[in-house]
């Protein structure tokens, strides 16, 4: 999903906007946006979308809403019965096998909004079992906060350095200086690719790929309208939620080509402010599209009281990510139907595990490949919790103790 990776310029744009850093948790970067070729794309700078023209249906042909056994679209049906177990095992099987040492620092590079809280006390929960130390930094909300988190961990020297969602711009002579230090540094929930003073990626290029593939095969699979049209929100400037859009498309593009998709390019000001209202005026003015994909669990926040007060009556929502936030809007069934992808829980310990098997001297590329993350698609039958986090994997800190001997 290099393809994904945005200009310099958008980065910029995208950076200068202070919202951005209350994303930082759900892995998003700066990237640009792409219009559809099978349908059309709507932008939202004002406060209402316009109405769209071209590649919409006849009136009311909608699609129906199916189980899995009646879809139309028998691949998709099977790749999302796959999709809706509860995965059991966090994807890595080779212990370490060999002593990891203990007494290891490792500076944290913390957003700063209070959600990012949570993401350290993952690390810190992993550390406590390896006999580690994390540090966390503030990296507040400018540019220049995060650049000055970077050169703070350049003057703690520690072991490793970890961090999430900031694209590597930002922090570009940082990186270089961390690695003539020998520093590693693993990067979370970034559309980079490892390299250049980035020691690996993980949550990445492919994770956003597979979380389209996830919304576009629940959407198909519950679906018997093969011309029907599908919605897509994006955040212009944020990378993985770009990056995800563009995978919905693809699929629904491959497995329904007489398909089409209208976009709705929201500002990333929109995001904490009037997103709601943007989407609401969005699905109004196309009121054949029955599914639409909502880029990911923030952007979904206040959008079912939205739509009720614009008389929206059958939109449909898929999303990535959970949180207490809108699990009642999908154990109420009110416009959502699913959330997908992997817990912060499952790839934060990954993360430490690469690092336990580095400082091993062991092999660590199975921590590498995002294919074997725990993604999971929530449906209302299958939400453990409405009012408590949950990770994917009920035991994941038992199956990762094993794996480090503990």
């Amino acid at each position: 999903m290099k393809l994904h990776i945005a200009s310099a310029r958008v980065i910029a744009a995208a950076v200068l906007c202070l919202v951005a850093l209350a994303l930082v948790i759900a892995g998003c970067g700066g990237g640009s946006s792409s219009s559809s070729s099978s349908g059309s794309t709507e932008s939202s700078e004002g406060t209402e979308a316009t109405e769209n023209t071209g590649g919409e249906t006849e009136e009311g042909e909608e699609g129906e809403e199916s189980s899995s056994s009646e879809s139309a679209f028998p691949k998709a049906a099977k790749a999302n019965e796959e999709f809706e177990e509860r995965p059991t095992s966090v994807g890595i099987e080779a212990p370490v096998g060999k002593p990891i040492p203990e007494g290891k620092t490792i500076d944290f590079i913390q957003c700063g909004v209070p959600a990012c809280k949570t993401e350290g006390e993952i690390f810190e929960a992993a550390a406590n079992e390896l006999g580690w130390t994390i540090k966390s930094i503030n990296a507040g909300t400018t540019p220049e906060e995060i650049k000055a988190a970077y050169d703070q961990a350049i003057k703690d020297e520690p072991d490793a350095v970890l961090g999430s969602g900031y694209p590597r711009a930002l922090f570009e002579p940082e990186i270089a200086e961390l690695k003539s230090k020998n520093i590693p540094v693993i990067e979370f929930f970034v559309e980079e690719e490892a390299g250049n003073g980035i020691t690996a990626v993980i949550g990445g290029i492919p994770t956003s790929e597979f979380q389209g593939k996830m919304m576009a095969d629940y959407i198909l699979a519950h679906s018997t309208d093969e011309s029907m049209e599908i919605g897509i929100v994006n955040a212009q400037g944020f990378e993985t939620v770009t990056g995800t859009g563009e995978s919905v498309e693809k699929v629904v593009s491959e497995e329904c080509p007489e398909c089409s998709i209208k976009k709705l390019e929201a500002p990333l000001t929109a995001i904490g402010k009037d997103l709601p209202q943007r989407i609401s005026s969005f699905l109004t003015a196309n009121p054949g599209i029955e599914w639409t994909t909502v880029g990911y669990n923030d952007m979904v926040t206040g959008l079912p009281t939205a739509l009720k007060g614009a008389g929206v009556e059958n939109a449909k929502l898929t999303t990535v990510n959970i949180s207490t936030s809108i699990a009642p809007y999908l154990e109420g069934d009110e416009y959502l139907q699913s959330t997908v992808g992997s817990s912060f829980n499952e790839v934060y310990f990954r993360g430490m595990d690469l690092l336990a098997r580095m400082f091993a001297g062991v092999d660590y590329k199975e921590d590498l490949d995002d294919s074997t993350l725990p993604y999971w698609t929530i449906t209302k039958e299958s939400l453990p919790s409405s009012t408590e986090e949950f990770p994917n994997v009920e035991n994941y800190e038992e199956q990762f103790k094993e794996l480090w001997g503990k």
